[in-house]
């Protein structure tokens, strides 16, 4: 419009249809420079500048972690919604994933959910690419997976001792995980009247003793207060001995 309003003022026809064509060309310009987007350079995205090596990699671990996550959380039965926030949040606070990687997360987790990983294979992936420091951060982060119903079953410790074994660690890095979210367990240990250093077969052979002397059975003959003391001891030993195994991961 304005090639056109020029040209009608210079007069004549080649004027005029020379300055048309110049004001469609400018106008043309002007268009594509309002498409881009607004701001500074600094805040436009950032390419990928990974090599494919890199992205490669990095889909490698994300596919072998997510089958970990997915062991663990199936462990006690089907997998809930509070268990894939926190596989999520791990991701996108510990790793820091961007929305193209979560997006890798999330189809790996619904392929592994529909059909289940080997746990043993993918624990020897992540342990080849983490130090000693990184695999007992995943083994933390792992625990706090399956207590985020608030209880560890035993089909969870199963599969977190597994999960342990096939990152390389050793019983007593385990065991300092395990202890991070129960305890040492010093008053269960002392009801048995042992120490936290003492051995599993220590553990098994001290329960069986006091659960023989504190039966109820061997007191039944003196009356109904001593069956429900003795009762009352035997299930403090009893309780005891399974928080041990617990915080031992058997």
């Amino acid at each position: 419009m304005l090639g056109l309003a020029v040209g009608l003022l210079i007069g004549g026809p080649l004027a005029i249809v020379l300055l048309i064509i110049s004001g469609l060309v400018v106008g043309h310009l002007v268009d594509e420079l309002n498409l881009l987007p607004s701001g500074t350079p600094e805040n436009l995205p950032k390419p990928d500048t990974r090599s494919p090596q890199e992205l490669a990699a990095q889909d490698h671990f994300a596919r072998h972690l997510c089958a970990l996550f997915i062991e663990v959380a199936r462990a006690d039965g089907d997998v809930v919604r509070d268990e894939v926030r926190v596989v999520r949040e791990y991701f996108e606070d510990r790793l820091k994933y961007g929305p193209e990687a979560l997006g890798l997360v999330r189809r790996y987790l619904k392929e592994h959910i529909a059909r289940p990983p080997s746990l043993e294979h993918a624990a020897a992936a992540c342990r080849d690419e983490l130090s000693t420091a990184e695999r007992l951060l995943l083994l933390d982060a792992l625990y706090g997976l399956a207590l985020v119903d608030g209880n560890l079953h035993r089909a969870e410790q199963d599969t977190l001792r597994r999960v342990s074994q096939g990152l390389g660690l050793s019983e007593e890095e385990f065991r300092s995980v395990t202890a991070r979210h129960f305890g040492d367990g010093q008053v269960h240990y002392a009801r048995l009247g042992l120490t936290p250093e003492a051995s599993d077969a220590d553990v098994k052979r001290a329960f069986r003793q006091l659960a023989a002397t504190h039966h109820p059975d061997r007191v039944a003959n003196l009356g109904k207060g001593a069956v429900e003391q003795a009762s009352r001891r035997f299930q403090e030993i009893r309780e005891a001995y399974e928080e041990i195994l617990r915080l031992r991961g058997r």
